[in-house]
C-alpha cells in the first residue's frame, strides 16, 4: 500500500512537470506567432487626391510600400469626415493591384469649421497588410457654414421655453409641498403619543 501511494505521488509530479513544460511551449509558441505577424506588416503611406465636379467629391487614395515605394494591394481603407460630434463615415474600399482606391461623397456636405473646410480622414485599422495608419486632408467645402445661427429652445437645448420650465417648478413644488405636509403630519402624531394620557373620570 505504501508502495503505491509513492508511484502514485511520483505520477502527480511528473503530470505537474510536463503541464509546466506544455504551458510554456504554448506561451513561447503564442509569442512568436505575434512577433512573426508583427514583422510580416510593412509600414505604408497613403496619398489623397480629390476631384470635385458638380455633384460629388472624388477621393483617390494610393496606398504603397514606406520603404520600396510599391504598391500594395488589399489594403482597407476608410473614409472619414470630421463632425461636429464625431465622425462621419463616408465610404471604404480595399486596394487594387495598382494599390489605388476611390470613395465618393456629396459635394453638398457642410464644412466642418466656421472656415468652410471639410477635415477628411483616410484610415487604415487592424490590416494584415501594413500598420495602422491615418492621413488628413482639408477640402473647401461649397456649403457655408453658419458660425453664429441661434438655436430655438427645445428639450435638449441649453435654453428651455417657458412651459417645460413652468411645468418643472411645479413638479418640484408638489413634490417638496407632499414632503412637508408627510413631516408635518408625521411631528403632529408624535406629539400626540408623548401627551399625558388622562384617566378617564368616574
Amino acid at each position: 500500500m505504501h508502495q503505491d501511494m509513492k508511484i502514485m505521488k511520483a505520477n502527480l509530479n511528473n503530470m505537474k512537470t510536463n503541464l509546466k513544460v506544455l504551458l510554456v511551449l504554448i506561451l513561447l509558441i503564442n509569442f512568436n506567432q505575434k512577433s512573426f505577424s508583427k514583422d510580416e506588416k510593412k509600414d505604408g503611406i497613403i496619398t489623397l487626391t480629390v476631384e470635385p465636379n458638380d455633384s460629388l467629391f472624388v477621393v483617390n487614395a494610393t496606398v504603397t510600400d514606406a520603404a520600396t515605394k510599391a504598391p500594395l494591394k488589399g489594403v482597407e481603407i476608410t473614409f472619414l469626415i470630421k463632425r461636429m460630434y464625431g465622425d462621419l463615415k463616408v465610404g471604404n474600399a480595399t486596394t487594387d493591384a495598382s494599390g489605388i482606391v476611390s470613395a465618393s461623397f456629396s459635394s453638398k456636405m457642410p464644412g466642418s469649421d466656421t472656415l468652410g473646410n471639410i477635415n477628411l480622414n483616410a484610415k487604415v485599422e487592424d490590416n494584415d497588410v501594413i500598420n495602422d495608419i491615418t492621413v488628413s486632408k482639408v477640402i473647401p467645402s461649397k456649403v457655408s457654414f453658419e458660425a453664429h445661427t441661434p438655436v430655438p429652445p427645445g428639450m435638449i437645448s441649453a435654453t428651455a421655453p417657458v412651459w417645460l420650465k413652468v411645468t418643472f417648478w411645479l413638479i418640484v413644488g408638489t413634490v417638496w409641498g407632499l414632503f412637508g405636509y408627510v413631516t408635518f403630519l408625521i411631528y403632529q402624531i408624535s406629539r400626540e403619543k408623548r401627551k399625558p394620557q388622562t384617566a378617564p373620570s368616574k
